[in-house]
């Protein structure tokens, strides 16, 4: 499962994943190891450093109650048994990009104070709706940004409330209560 802390981060996030085996391909995790970005606001005078995680739900999946599936490809995380999903894994390798990017990125809000965002253009060309859903909070100083899942949504977007990133960097940084959906 997890290596080594690459950030003293006083939560318990893996960090570092170890690479997977499955039907004799290794599978490495090093694109979603922890990273750390600094965004310049283009506005304000202010910067703000960001600390991401990203959580094992961005290349695994639940298992369905009538599937029948060999034990090597569960992936051995502790308490929460999902099957490996290549579909995911493939997608996961568009996150550094996407992390990296998120000032243009669309944001929106994903429920359970969570924000996502979305749409990428894969190398051969078609287009994903690809739902990165992401917690942010600060504590003991730093900002930080867990990615909790990521997955492609089979009919699109939707309707969704858009979000700012700078107001949701701007509030983490300041104290100040993250932006909430409309009642």
């Amino acid at each position: 499962m997890a290596k080594q802390k690459i950030f003293n981060l006083p939560d318990n996030e893996v960090q570092q994943w170890k690479s997977f085996n499955v039907d004799n391909v290794e599978y490495d995790f090093c694109h979603l190891n922890a990273c750390k970005h600094v965004f310049q606001h283009p506005k304000r005078n202010e910067s703000y450093t960001l600390f991401f995680t990203f959580s094992h739900h961005v290349f695994t999946r639940g298992i369905k109650e009538e599937e029948n599936i060999e034990a090597t490809q569960i992936y051995p995380y502790p308490s929460d048994n999902r099957i490996f999903d290549s579909t995911r894994y493939k997608l996961s390798k568009y996150l550094p990009e996407i992390v990296a990017s998120l000032p243009e990125q669309f944001c929106y809000h994903g429920g359970y104070s969570r924000y996502c965002s979305c749409k990428i253009d894969q190398e051969d060309g078609t287009e994903v709706y690809y739902q990165v859903v992401y917690r942010v909070w600060k504590e003991r100083g730093k900002m930080r940004f867990h990615i909790e899942s990521a997955y492609p949504l089979l009919e699109g977007l939707g309707k969704v409330k858009k979000v700012n990133f700078w107001v949701i960097c701007h509030n983490l940084l300041r104290g100040k209560n993250l932006p909430q959906p409309a009642k």
